[in-house]
């Protein structure tokens, strides 16, 4: 037994090494331990496997698990085990037992069942394996009984059971498995693995060489993984089902008009932020169609109810369709800040737009301007008593909105003094 657990010692490590360098784009699994084997549970599910003077146990490293991720439900396996076992179903001690195969497992831990990244992580497995035990000469002869129904001769097994008759056991064989397993991942790639399986030989009628198999090791996950497939790994992929882009960080932009999806309104319709044509412009991805804009009628000149004063300082300017201060316009507000403090004295706080969208949408949008620059003065020190906001929205254009330069003039916020 010691050479073979310094064997599966030096495959392991052998394993695990590679497992990590042959792909990070799939996760690999790899765990090893003990296992146990119990022959006589075939005949009594329910006292057999707790019973344990049935079972026939095999030192540490004695087996061994390596799983490749498919999908999320399904990873397929190699598994092999080996190890001086006792059959004390057929009262057979210390023979060299081998099981080697290929399984595939479904995972419960898939997102649909239990989260993928559950710390509780069982599933199912099903295997085909080459199983080596030598029985080759062994006969199972007929059992004969006595008048009172006793067995006087033949084969019996250890629960009184008789075998089938006239059959004889080779060493090699052919054989099934199907069971239950699951990992406790004590952190994200290391946790404790259990295994209980059933394994058939079907060329054998009768189930006198079938037994369970019960293993517990340790377990290792290696390598990274990427759902969607966009070469992004779901550790750095903000939107890791659906295939992205590297620089909106995994999450796709569906009509391709720069504007990821989750900010586009319009996702199915290309509409640049900034383009502009006679008949629409584009805001968050829609179009926005333009108005006809008839001549309006003369309108009364506004009469301001208090005389006031502009300050004279540079207009607080501001980005198309935004509201938060650009650098430049920060300046300006410490230059206001100076003047208030010198001149004392109330202020209007008078916020304004270009021309492009609804008077509705300006008029609100020129309000937010005007509280920006009303809370950016509040944070330097001026008494918010002393500050009144007013919005014009599109009212009152500084320089011509035909022009992209005129539009950037009219994006702004006066402050002016009232006497």
């Amino acid at each position: 037994m010691k050479n073979f657990s310094i064997f599966f010692t030096l495959l392991f490590l052998m394993v695990s090494v590679e497992s990590y360098s042959q792909n990070t784009l799939r996760k690999w699994y790899i765990s090893g331990g003990v296992h146990a084997v119990n022959h006589p549970a075939v005949r009594g599910f329910g006292d057999g496997l707790t019973n344990g003077d049935y079972w026939s146990f095999v030192p540490p490293l004695s087996q061994i698990s390596v799983a490749r991720t498919l999908n999320r439900s399904f990873s397929l396996d190699f598994q092999a085990s080996i190890g001086e076992i006792d059959n004390t179903r057929l009262m057979i001690d210390n023979e060299f037992m081998a099981l080697v195969g290929l399984g595939l497992r479904y995972r419960f831990a898939n997102g649909y069942i239990l989260k993928e990244t559950s710390w509780f992580d069982p599933y199912l497995r099903f295997g085909a394996n080459y199983h080596r035990m030598p029985y080759r000469g062994l006969h199972f002869d007929p059992v004969v009984y006595d008048g009172d129904g006793n067995p006087i001769s033949g084969v019996i097994d250890v629960k009184d059971d008789a075998l089938e008759t006239g059959a004889v056991a080779g060493n090699d064989h052919f054989a099934l498995s199907g069971g239950i397993g699951m990992n406790f991942w004590i952190k994200p790639k290391i946790g404790l693995n259990l295994e209980l399986q059933y394994v058939a030989v079907p060329a054998i009628k009768s189930d006198y060489i079938d037994f369970f198999q019960a293993k517990a090791g340790i377990a290792f996950r290696f390598g990274k993984s990427d759902r969607d497939g966009d070469g992004i790994y779901d550790e750095d992929d903000e939107c890791p089902d659906v295939p992205g882009l590297e620089k909106f960080k995994g999450c796709p932009d569906t009509d391709g008009d720069g504007i990821e999806d989750r900010m586009d309104e319009c996702p199915l319709e290309a509409c640049p932020n900034g383009e502009e044509t006679d008949e629409y412009y584009c805001v968050n991805g829609c179009k926005v169609m333009k108005e006809i804009v008839e001549e309006p009628e003369p309108e009364e000149p506004v009469v301001i109810d208090e005389p006031v004063k502009e300050i004279t300082l540079e207009d607080v300017n501001f980005n198309f369709d935004k509201y938060d201060l650009t650098a430049e316009g920060r300046a300006n507000v410490k230059e206001a800040v100076e003047y208030i403090n010198k001149e004392g004295g109330d202020y209007f706080i008078d916020g304004f737009t270009d021309s492009v969208g609804t008077e509705a949408y300006n008029m609100k949008l020129s309000e937010r301007r005007a509280q920006t620059v009303k809370d950016a003065l509040i944070q330097e020190g001026i008494d918010e008593s002393r500050l009144e906001i007013r919005a014009f929205g599109e009212q009152y254009p500084k320089c011509t909105n035909e022009t992209s330069e005129g539009r950037a003039c009219n994006r702004r916020v006066v402050v002016i003094k009232r006497y």
